[in-house]
């Protein structure tokens, strides 16, 4: 045999298992088959989006397809797998084969055909396109056409981004053809222009707000600044009076203290206590003194 005829051979055995399982696995959200050949053993992989159905009670199903794989297709050391679909939305195959099912239901065709056309695109496809062929509403057969987003038609994009099925529906009036064609979200298309989003900006210092104490600081450092350039001889007499009364009260403090300590000091040697008039006599003494000293002062200065 050529490799010609070979290669024919195999893919047209390919095709009638195609459309076998199709048949077969209907209610089992059928989306392809792939087949393998090994040196031991032949894997035949079927997608599904319901594996269950695909395997039956107890194995039954899948071990009734192994069977017709091998004695009516001539397949030898068939291993079947199931394959679950991980997003059914995005399989044209299964659409199709669903849209199909509903209409032989009886469900109208306009209404699934916008119901499955909205969740492909939520699904996150790039578009979609749904063509409905035959005696839909009238006598006559006629084609409706269902599209949203955009779907390559030509060239390679259209060949390995889009997703394309087709099915039939059996109704009372005729035979309904449908087919799907579903745009994947991965696809690059040539000629769009993805802008990148522009890097972020580096963070601007924020300046940390002034505490109290740091503006208290601020405020004596100007009013010392504000002392250096003073040169009239009234306003330097002032400065001298306060700075004599904070003179006078920086000592009456002192002495308030120190008896005070020396009293908790000596309290427990002698053990016997002090009278508080003692304590205060000279400190009234000090202050009169003082005041007398602050009157000279001023009598000096006014003269």
């Amino acid at each position: 045999m050529s490799a010609v005829k070979y290669f024919i051979e195999q893919n047209s055995r390919r095709l009638a298992i195609d459309e076998f399982l199709s048949s077969e696995l209907n209610a089992a959200g059928y989306g392809g088959v792939e087949i393998r050949k090994m040196p031991m053993k032949t894997e035949v992989v079927i997608h599904a989006s319901r594996p269950g159905v695909v395997i039956g009670r107890r194995g039954a199903k899948i071990r009734e397809l192994t069977y017709i794989l091998e004695n009516e297709f001539g397949i030898e050391n068939v291993q079947l797998e199931v394959s679950e679909i991980e997003n059914p939305w995005l399989d044209a195959a299964v659409m199709a084969s669903r849209l199909a099912r509903q209409l032989e239901r009886g469900v109208r065709f306009r209404r699934m055909a916008y119901w499955i056309l909205r969740r492909v695109m939520r699904a996150g496809a790039l578009g979609c396109e749904i063509i409905v062929k035959g005696k839909l509403s009238s006598r006559r057969a006629r084609y409706q056409k269902f599209k949203q987003g955009n779907i390559a038609k030509t060239g390679e994009p259209a060949s390995i981004f889009v997703d394309h099925a087709n099915d039939n529906a059996v109704l009372k009036p005729g035979v309904i053809g449908i087919s799907v064609s579903i745009m994947r979200p991965e696809a690059k298309l040539p000629g769009v222009i993805n802008i990148k989003p522009p890097k972020p900006k580096k963070k601007e210092e924020i300046e940390l707000v002034k505490k109290p104490e740091e503006e208290e600081g601020e405020a004596a450092e100007a009013v010392e600044e504000a002392l250096e350039g003073i040169t009239d001889i009234e306003e330097l007499r002032e400065l001298e009076e306060l700075d004599g009364l904070e003179l006078v009260e920086e000592p009456l403090e002192v002495e308030k203290e120190t008896p005070s300590k020396k009293e908790e000091k000596e309290a427990p040697k002698e053990e016997k206590p002090v009278p508080e008039d003692k304590s205060d006599e000279p400190v009234e003494e000090t202050i009169l003194e003082d005041l007398e000293e602050l009157d000279s002062l001023d009598d000096g200065g006014a003269e």
